[in-house]
């Protein structure tokens, strides 16, 4: 599915590394880093945190694209911040920071995107508890940028998951019929 182009420009390159900000209270990390399925894991706090984290990203990630794409019709805004918000997507924002050689598992439970992807919230819920918004705001807006390049790098295509639902797509449709 092509969705038109907006005037959006960035100043890096496409070898962009993400690189989560540090954490004014490093033990915290610690905490979040530790996944349930380790007894030294307070199951209950990580889960609140990745709660809390996604609607975070979800705020922050649907603020972004307002502000960056003035132009962009309801639909379009709808299936971008779908493919930002998306587990796939947050497992790959996860492995670009690293998290995945950082994540401690139980012995023999495999990583998965949903492992990955809860682990990058629980990091957001960290930033905004501890007062870090513009850190914050500044490492979404590198997130947006990444999207951007890596669909730039594809050709102005966005790959829409297969869990985009019937009213998105028709949402598309009908926009493009208003133009």
């Amino acid at each position: 599915m092509n969705i038109r182009k907006q005037n959006f420009t960035t100043s890096s390159n496409l070898q962009r590394k993400l690189t989560l900000p540090p954490l004014k209270d490093e033990t915290l990390r610690n905490e979040v880093l530790t996944h349930p399925s380790t007894p030294q894991n307070n199951h209950h706090s990580y889960k609140r945190y990745c709660f809390y984290g996604d609607k975070v990203y979800n705020y922050f990630i649907a603020r972004e694209l307002y502000n960056k794409l003035p132009n962009a019709s309801n639909a379009e805004l709808t299936i971008r911040t779908h493919q930002l918000i998306s587990r796939s997507f947050l497992a790959k924002i996860a492995i670009e920071c690293g998290l995945d050689k950082s994540i401690k598992l139980a012995k023999n439970y495999p990583m998965s995107d949903g492992i990955l992807s809860e682990n990058v919230e629980a990091h957001f819920a960290l930033y905004i508890l501890n007062g870090m918004e513009d850190e914050m705001k500044q490492f979404i807006a590198e997130v947006v940028d990444y999207y951007f390049e890596k669909e730039v790098a594809q050709e102005g295509k966005i790959q829409v998951d297969d869990d985009v639902n019937d009213m998105q797509k028709e949402m598309m449709v009908n926009d493009n019929k208003e133009e």
